[in-house]
């Protein structure tokens, strides 16, 4: 592997060469091989085994990115009790407090709610909200960490009761004619404004704007950096500066208070807790940013809980001493001990045996560096014990359980003791030592090759913390070079080497600008596959513009690429905001004159039958998501039509009803459509509480269907099977009597 593009190689001769002789370990124990690149889209779609593969790929993205912040609990969740899961997924762990930003697109009441009940106004708050009152449009400077983003929220949220979009991240001022849909009563933020569109807009445009908002009664805030130029003298009557915040104590009041009230419990002021004080005091004596202030209020919360202490906040919001850490790092005695700091940096938190590994090769990397000659062997193999190495990187040896592919199993774990050295161990070599950047750059290259999931993961986010400072070398060198390999594994590095820079709203218009000058084509080029998968998993595009791009994709016969974007659309589908338009667009798809659009939307339909599921109360047995989401919306008080599909509007139980019926109707996926429906109707024998809702909706697919006959002859097979569920069988057959159609 080549460590520039072909075009770069002259100009990089000394990264030209990569890990060309490096050698592939094997994969660890209960680690799935790779997946082929001929393998069966169908066959993926309808194995329930492979919804645990794509529910451990987003877990381990989420741990690397908890891992690399300095959350030791994890900061997300992909399947929780009465929400649409994964099959297979394994238990819910707890959702750590982390960072969070914003979707594009609607903004969640709850995410809303929450920053109304924390805020706390800057000094000149009633000025900011009097211009947007008066004039629609407001563009809001302030520095990082002052609280645009709140700030804004906060106004919407009051002004327009109708909701928030937060705009996609390339909208461009400069074209009020931009075909966004406003909506009466509703707020618009764009989170950030590029540079470059920032510098050339004028007050004509923004003037346009403000009669656009005005005629649809909508209002928008648009965030501003306080570095981004502008014409100030020209956009005087749109820009208001953030004053300066006078009352940091408020603002972690205001969350520790909202914490409590999160947990159940009475509120309580911070004065109650004497051993809080001093904490505080230290904090807020550093002028902190205001995410900074909103995580000290709720972490806390968290120690009045039970669920952290004292010491684990304070070590989280201890003083910043770089003069100190710089004296830890530079003071290790050799590159052994700096090769196993960075790879810790890299892993912590995982198994003792894969930080070594990887220690190691980086170690061997430097050396050859240094003394180009392979011939020259200094390092000692027994020359450092672990104990000795642990100890002098200030980490520790622990437990902990690991996932692995055929379940859970105990293992030794190193870790730094504190949860936020890891970041500031890779910040300070890529800030402080500019030669060793070629070095860990080929490293991480070649770490993203791994065949351990969590690895090749946790390469990919260090490599996205590390284009925090330098996006498109990063891209250049590491993102699109993985990319073009067209190997899942190393495009799990890329899903993971996105995800930070997907949180910065300035990175924003970049990556959706690379994401799409990687999908046009007709083949399966490994940065089309890649863009694909981008597109489930990253919120930086609307689900409408999600599924246009997607939808462009699905004219493809290529197994690989039918495969990864069934993966993006379930991905999708997990998020009930999203849920609507996912199935609208389903719809869309298998009923498409298209036939590669129209097969690559039933392989979605057959991966979602057989993937989605719900633990609902009551039941001893996850229902089928599908059936599930039919089910809620036949007991909803009031029918809603939620689903778009053209002109025309479908409930959600429609929706099901409909794709459900041409999965069954399609020759070349009825087989494995019945098989489900089997599984189906087993689960139903046990657990009974599905039963009803299984034989309505059975009902109603043949009713779409046209004509009982097939559905009739498996179950009558099915009754009649060795241990075959013959009892539900049974029973669905008498429902189906009840609603016999003409045949």
């Amino acid at each position: 592997m080549s460590e520039a593009p072909p075009e770069e190689k002259a100009e990089q001769p000394a990264e030209a060469t990569d890990t060309e002789d490096k050698p592939q370990p094997a994969p660890p124990p209960g680690e799935a091989q790779e997946p082929e690149e001929d393998e069966d889209a169908r066959a993926s779609a309808s194995d329930p085994s492979k919804a645990r593969k794509l529910h451990q790929d987003a877990r381990a993205v989420e741990n690397a990115l908890a891992a690399l912040l300095g959350e030791r609990n994890g900061i997300g969740n992909v399947f929780v009790a009465n929400t649409i899961g994964l099959v297979d997924a394994g238990l819910p762990r707890a959702s750590g407090g982390g960072r969070q930003y914003l979707p594009t697109g609607p903004i969640p009441p709850e995410a809303l709610n929450s920053v109304i009940g924390t805020f706390v106004k800057p000094a000149d708050y009633d000025e900011i909200r009097r211009r947007l009152r008066k004039q629609w449009l407001v563009l809001l400077r302030a520095p990082t960490g002052w609280g645009r983003t709140a700030t804004a929220l906060h106004l919407l949220g009051l002004e327009c009761a109708l909701g928030v979009d937060k705009l996609s991240p390339d909208t461009d001022l400069r074209a009020p004619s931009a075909p966004i849909e406003l909506a009466a009563d509703r707020g618009y933020l764009l989170e950030a404004l590029e540079f470059d569109q920032a510098a050339a807009l004028t007050e004509f445009a923004l003037d346009l704007w403000r009669r656009r908002l005005a005629d649809a009664k909508a209002r928008m805030v648009v965030v501003i950096s306080a570095d981004t130029p502008l014409r100030e003298r020209e956009l005087a009557d749109y820009l208001v500066d953030g004053a300066p915040r006078q009352d940091h104590h408020a603002l972690v009041h205001s969350h520790f208070r909202s914490g409590l009230r999160a947990e159940g419990r009475p509120e309580q002021d911070l004065a109650a807790f004497p051993g809080f004080t001093e904490l505080v005091e230290e904090v807020v004596g550093r002028s902190p940013r205001a995410t900074d202030l909103a995580d000290l209020g709720r972490g806390l919360c968290a120690v009045v809980a039970g669920r952290s202490t004292i010491d684990d906040v304070r070590s989280r919001h201890a003083r910043s001493a770089e003069s100190a850490f710089r004296e830890w790092f530079e003071s290790l005695p050799d590159n052994e001990h700096r090769a196993f700091a960075i790879a810790l940096g890299v892993l912590d938190g995982m198994p003792l045996a894969a930080v070594a590994e990887a220690s190691t090769t980086l170690a061997k990397l430097i050396q050859a560096a240094e003394r180009p000659d392979q011939r020259d062997r200094t390092r000692a193999v027994f020359a450092i014990r672990t104990l000795d190495l642990v100890a002098q990187v200030d980490a520790e040896l622990t437990s902990a359980v690991e996932d692995s592919e055929h379940g859970s199993l105990a293992a030794e774990v190193v870790r730094y003791r504190d949860p936020h050295r890891p970041r500031k161990v890779l910040e300070h070599v890529w800030l402080q030592y500019p030669e060793a950047h070629g070095v860990v750059r080929r490293w991480l290259r070649g770490l993203g090759s791994s065949p351990d999931r969590h690895v090749r993961t946790r390469a990919g986010v260090a490599v996205g913390l590390l284009s925090l400072a330098e996006f498109d070398h990063a891209r250049r060198l590491v993102i699109e070079p993985w990319a073009d390999e067209r190997k899942y594994w190393e495009r799990q590095a890329v899903l993971g080497a996105l995800r930070l820079p997907a949180m910065q709203p300035e990175l924003q218009p970049l990556i959706n600008r690379m994401i799409d000058s990687w999908l046009p084509g007709r083949k399966a080029t490994g940065r089309r596959l890649a863009a694909v998968a981008a597109l489930g998993s990253l919120p930086i595009m609307t689900t409408a513009q999600v599924l246009k791009r997607l939808r462009r994709a699905a004219d493809t016969d290529e197994d690989m690429m039918i495969i990864t974007i069934a993966d993006s659309v379930t991905t999708l589908a997990l998020d009930e905001d999203r849920l609507d338009l996912v199935l609208g667009a389903l719809l869309g798809w298998t009923g498409s004159n298209q036939v590669q659009v129209r097969q690559t939307g039933l392989h979605c339909v057959l991966q979602l039958i057989v993937y989605l599921q719900v633990a609902e109360e009551g039941s001893t047995d996850p229902w089928p998501g599908l059936l599930w989401i039919a089910d809620v919306d036949r007991r909803a008080q009031a029918e809603a039509h939620p689903v778009v599909v053209g002109s025309r509007r479908a409930t959600r139980r429609q929706a099901v009803v409909t794709l459900i019926a041409r999965a069954l109707d399609a020759q070349y996926f009825m087989p494995e459509a019945f098989r489900v429906i089997r599984r189906w109707v087993t689960t139903a024998e046990r657990d009974t509480a599905q039963l009803e809702p299984l034989g309505a909706l059975l009902a109603d697919v043949v009713t779409a269907i046209g004509s009982s006959h097939t559905v009739r002859a498996h179950l009558s097979e099915w009754a009649r099977a060795r241990r075959g569920p013959a009892e539900a069988a049974t029973r669905l057959l008498a429902v189906l009597d009840r609603e016999e159609i003409p045949t």
